[in-house]
């Protein structure tokens, strides 16, 4: 009878924590959401370190027809070389995100304009994108991010 209180107790502990956990983690899509603007505009910038800053310390960064670059170091000399070779401006579409504790992943698709350095040719750019977050002191941080390329969207 005892084990029988104190399963009820833990099943009726569990079901009125839910909302609060429903509550914290549509908290945590926004904080993601706006991680992911803030990583855009920093993008849009050409800010290498700015854009480190929201990385999570162990990161992995996974471009399209090119090796994952693989730790800080690695993820730092990608964004030179892609700094250095395009001006990016696009968008982040969120289209689902899902938290479980302190890790997050996110779907999302963006779109926008590039410019190649060298040249100024300009281009439309399309990409579907998943990126991995881990809460680390405190902050969400990118911790993996990988994308492809798609057709960009038709014009309305």
């Amino acid at each position: 009878m005892i084990k029988l209180a104190m399963y009820i107790s833990v099943l009726l502990a569990s079901v009125l924590c839910l909302p609060v956990a429903a509550a914290d983690g549509q908290e945590a899509k926004v904080q993601l959401e706006q991680l992911l603007s803030t990583y855009q505009q920093r993008l849009a910038a050409s800010d290498i370190d700015a854009v480190l800053d929201i990385y999570s310390t162990d990161p992995v960064f996974m471009p399209e027809y090119a090796p994952p670059a693989v730790g800080r170091p690695a993820v730092r000399k990608a964004y030179e070389w892609v700094f250095a070779t395009l001006k990016l401006n696009g968008h982040f579409n969120v289209h689902e995100a899902e938290v479980l504790g302190d890790t997050a992943w996110v779907r999302t698709t963006s779109t926008g304009r590039f410019t190649v350095i060298a040249s100024g040719a300009q281009g439309d750019v399309a990409n579907s994108e998943l990126f991995v977050f881990k809460r680390q002191d405190g902050a969400w941080k990118i911790h993996r991010y990988i994308f492809t390329s798609s057709a960009p969207p038709r014009p309305q």
